[in-house]
């Protein structure tokens, strides 16, 4: 209980630290880079991402107790300026029982312009963390309950209009991983790709924003019965406020 205890006051210091960062991001970005446009927009999003889980070769469990599916999970995100908070959630019948899946995660951001300020094209740097819980068929002690705390960095283009702005980016980090109920430990890496869309001038509420967002994450962990994949695509779309 003590390990677990310790476990959540890191997370919590850990998006307190995101959120201070966040505010020195923007800054430094103000002081540093003055022509180069912040992005401060504040927007939620709901869409529907295609998710497959499944464990790696190298995952010790029998075919029986290894979680697997492919599920349509619900996502939202909330997003103010360089910070993200994303939560999607599904469920899933395994053996002929009824499992969940749980996806939450924060993830701050800079953007550092190249080839200039005004330049479309930026070198973005991240930090992050995320949570995922998969029930197993078998003892509780199966699930998959993994959190991870890491750093990224990326290659974004960014394109400002009067009436519309666009970006597509792509990030590569990686992360320390923890066991959520033990003290396991062990790492994971993603790959993530997102493309954007603001539609500021549509009259709903301060506009409209579609995206587009990939995700694959490995996790190698030193009980490799945590060793899984998890590979989701899908589209949002949400308003600024």
């Amino acid at each position: 209980m003590h390990h677990r205890a310790r476990k959540v006051w890191g997370v919590y210091f850990l998006v307190a630290l995101c959120w201070i960062l966040s505010s020195e991001f923007a800054r430094a970005q103000y002081y540093e880079t003055e022509e180069y446009p912040r992005f401060n927009v504040r927007f939620i999003t709901a869409g529907a991402m295609w998710q497959q889980f499944r464990p790696r070769p190298s995952n010790s469990l029998p075919d029986s107790l290894a979680s697997r599916y492919d599920r349509i999970m619900p996502m939202m995100c909330f997003r103010q300026g360089p910070v993200e908070v994303y939560f999607g959630y599904t469920t899933f019948t395994q053996g002929n029982q009824s499992c969940q899946a749980i996806v939450f995660g924060t993830e701050v951001s800079t953007d550092l312009p190249l080839f200039g300020m005004r330049s479309p094209i930026v070198l973005p740097l991240m930090v992050a963390a995320d949570y995922s819980k998969v029930e197993a068929a078998g003892p509780q002690r199966d699930n998959f309950n993994i959190g991870s705390i890491g750093i990224g960095v990326g290659l974004k283009f960014r394109t400002i209009g009067p009436s519309a702005e666009f970006s597509i980016q792509g990030f590569q980090s990686v992360h320390f991983s923890f066991e959520g109920i033990a003290v396991g430990t062990g790492s994971s890496v993603a790959t993530i790709g997102e493309a954007t869309l603001l539609l500021p001038r549509v009259p709903i509420a301060n506009g409209i924003v579609f995206s587009y967002r990939v995700r694959l994450q490995t996790w190698s962990m030193k009980d490799d019965q945590f060793n899984y994949r998890s590979f989701y695509h899908g589209p949002s779309v949400g308003i600024m406020f």
